[in-house]
């Protein structure tokens, strides 16, 4: 008969201790690691050196006899703290059950609160977030922290960068969770976590920082402007609709809409009513409550208005400025899917008395692109810069043509007119009025030394250790056909040629930052229109994406401005307000159109220029090129007084008596004093060491007006 075989039958049995007295897998002593020893004393009887004895790894006790590997809960502490692990990963790998229950819920739809306690042997801890797993691992974090804690240890808190474009914040900073032990226990471990926290501070403090780049700057907690308002103001209201009022649930969804105004969102407290724009309708939220906030808090939280000599302008205003650009933009290309594609806008809003009340659009533009170098016009039918900031004055140029039109066209052009926006001067020509401000609107920092850096980067207080601070503020050029600038100095040839541009040489033109530095002293009006106009001034400049006040500032006038001096009057540095709508333009990484749209309040359509020739898209000249800007020049010359001005050498400036045969570039030195004026304006930043001033070639100037016998009508609108 089969008999089974016994394989235990030489195992060595001892007694076991009991579960209680385990406190790690290193005490646990199996059958087989007892034999072992027996062998090896058999085999070396007479020697006295003994095995050395392992210590027992040191642990801590907890109530109903558990003990937890001391090692092993530094290690999940590390992990923890070092992002490697979560909190609830670390305490489950911890070898013991753990049970999770939700012991509350509450909190308004977009905020709640939920409450999660965790069973650890006999201990309960409790904690709190705004999901289910946010709770839990606040509750295991308490656990884990209250352990190391009996071992004098502290779990050090998990802070995290916060993001202020959602509209739900999660990472809130963790209140005091209490664990439900006595109350003796917890004000000993207290005291004890206080005596830690200062002994590491003090190591600290004395230790190098360990991050490559140096130690960074701690980031101030904030809250969502959102959550703010939610806080200081339950009863708000938020009304989301499409950026033209369309109601979302429409069966039509509208798409003539700008993709920074694709969705509207009107915030409203009370009686007050702040709007928002943006791509989603999460940015949009977000741009009304920042509205708002700006409005009720009477403040600006994203420039400093301390370290900014020129100031900045009100929220509200600024708001208004971007919107009434925007919204016009739209109102035009509603019906053209093709032309409403840009990358950048411009406009230029007047205001009076600084109020939102009365605020026009007096011109729009759009556009990124030069003149290609072959299509220069040598009689001055094309544009040579399409960049929708340089357009957009161009657009202005023409508005106030219109206006001195109003009093050529009365029998005594001295005699005020109450709804022109331009005033006769004392002497003779005509001033802007000093109700009227001019504000101008760009939806992204204008390209050159305004765009040279990241939007990301804090400001240091200390002194500027940049190995490249000395390449900052240096006169830049566009890339003809293209995007981008370069430094001047980095240029082949200070002097253009005409001869060798059409040869093949890069067409050179400053870039729109340098541009709207040399405004900010020689006025919008240009200097064809300086016979007959005193400067023109922008009050403000709106940005809607990547302003950084100081480098913005630095780039319109700051680095000049302790280097020009001697500027005759009325000219002198402006130094605008600075701004930033709270919708702000979303980034766009798409290829920029070979077009520029260019509106002007005199008229009812756009033009749409091909910006690689610098014509409209048939090949007809536009409205906004020299030869039109000469015309009405002439036609205005002899029918209002002009400025009273004077020669650098005393002798007063008169008019020719053959108007028709005037050059342009010979019409443009009848304004000595603004001619003064750019001198010294090319002379400070040559002082500066920035750069040399790039002219284009002398041949595109030297031409006759063709337009003498053109109808007023056809021309001024």
């Amino acid at each position: 008969m089969y008999k089974p075989i016994d394989f235990t039958s030489n195992d060595v049995f001892d007694v076991w201790t009991s579960v209680c007295d385990i406190t790690s897998t290193s005490d646990f002593v199996s059958p087989r690691s007892k034999m072992i020893k027996q062998k090896r004393k058999r085999e070396f009887p007479c020697t006295d050196v003994q095995p050395a004895i392992k210590r027992p790894a040191p642990s801590i006790r907890v109530g109903s006899g558990f003990k937890w590997n001391l090692q092993a809960l530094a290690h999940a502490a590390d992990a923890v703290q070092s992002g490697g692990k979560s909190p609830v990963s670390a305490l489950n790998e911890l070898g013991v059950r753990v049970t999770y229950t939700v012991l509350s819920q509450g909190g308004p739809a977009h905020c709640p609160s939920f409450t999660v306690a965790v069973n650890v042997a006999d201990m309960t801890f409790e904690g709190w977030g705004h999901s289910k797993r946010e709770a839990r691992a606040s509750a295991a974090r308490v656990c884990l922290a209250a352990l190391l804690a009996r071992a004098g240890h502290v779990l050090p808190d998990q802070t995290r960068a916060k993001d202020f474009t959602v509209d739900d914040t999660t990472p809130y900073p963790v209140s005091e969770f209490q664990c439900l032990e006595s109350k003796s226990k917890i004000e000993e471990q207290t005291k004890q976590n206080a005596v830690t926290e200062t002994a590491q501070s003090q190591i600290e403090r004395n230790l190098p920082t360990s991050s490559l780049f140096g130690a960074t700057a701690p980031t101030p907690a904030s809250k969502s402007p959102i959550n703010v308002l939610y806080e200081n103001h339950p009863g708000l209201l938020f009304i989301c609709t499409y950026g033209d009022g369309t109601p979302l649930d429409s069966a039509q969804v509208p798409l003539q809409l700008a993709h920074s105004m694709r969705f509207k969102v009107v915030c409203q407290i009370k009686e007050q009513k702040f709007e928002g724009y943006g791509s989603s309708k999460k940015l949009a939220k977000l741009a009304a409550a920042r509205s708002a906030l700006a409005v009720l808090e009477e403040g600006r939280a994203d420039i400093a208005d301390s370290l900014l000599p020129s100031g900045y302008l009100s929220q509200t205003l600024a708001d208004h400025i971007a919107n009434l650009v925007n919204s016009k933009f739209s109102e035009m290309m509603k019906n053209d899917v093709i032309h409403s594609k840009r990358k950048v806008l411009a406009g230029i809003v007047m205001t009076t008395d600084s109020k939102v009340d009365g605020a026009k659009v007096i011109a729009v533009a759009t556009g990124t692109k030069c003149v290609s170098g072959e299509h220069m016009s040598v009689r001055g039918r094309a544009v040579n810069d399409c960049h929708a900031e340089v357009a957009a004055r161009r657009c202005l140029q023409r508005h106030l043509y219109t206006q001195l039109l109003l009093y050529a066209s009365q029998k005594d052009p001295r005699k005020p007119i109450p709804e022109a926006d331009i005033e006769p001067a004392e002497g003779g020509g005509y001033r802007l009025r000093p109700d009227r401000q001019l504000h101008m609107y760009v939806s992204t920092a204008p390209c050159g030394d305004g765009r040279i850096f990241s939007p990301h980067e804090q400001l240091q207080h200390e002194p500027d250790r940049h190995p490249n601070r000395l390449a900052r503020g240096q006169l830049r050029t566009k890339i003809e056909s293209g995007e981008g600038t370069i430094p001047v100095k980095n240029c082949n040839s200070l002097l253009q040629t005409w001869d060798g541009v059409m040869q093949g040489e890069r067409l050179l033109t400053m870039s729109c930052s340098d541009k709207v530095a040399r405004w900010c002293v020689l006025g919008l009006q240009g200097s064809l229109m300086s016979t007959l106009l005193a400067p023109v001034y922008p009050t403000s400049i709106v940005l809607g994406s990547l302003l950084h006040p100081h480098h913005l500032y630095r780039a319109i006038c700051g680095r000049i401005e302790a280097y020009i001096s001697s500027l005759p009057p009325p000219y002198h540095l402006r130094r605008p307000l600075l701004a930033r709508a709270a919708s702000t333009e979303a980034r766009t990484p798409t290829r920029a159109p070979s077009f520029s749209v260019c509106w002007a309040c005199t008229n009812t359509a756009p033009e749409v220029l091909n910006a690689t020739t610098g014509k409209l898209e048939n090949g007809q000249p536009s409205l906004l090129c020299k030869q039109s800007m000469f015309a009405r020049w002439q036609y205005l010359i002899k029918k209002l007084p002009p400025l009273q001005q004077s020669h650098p050498d005393g002798t007063s400036v008169s008019l020719p008596n053959h108007l028709d045969t005037l050059l342009y570039n010979e019409a443009k030195l009848l304004s000595p004093t603004y001619q003064v004026a750019k001198d010294r304006l090319f002379q400070a930043f040559e002082k500066a060491k920035l750069g040399r001033w790039i002219k284009k070639p002398l041949e595109q100037d030297q031409f006759v007006c063709e337009l003498l016998s053109a109808d007023p009508a056809a021309l001024f609108t």
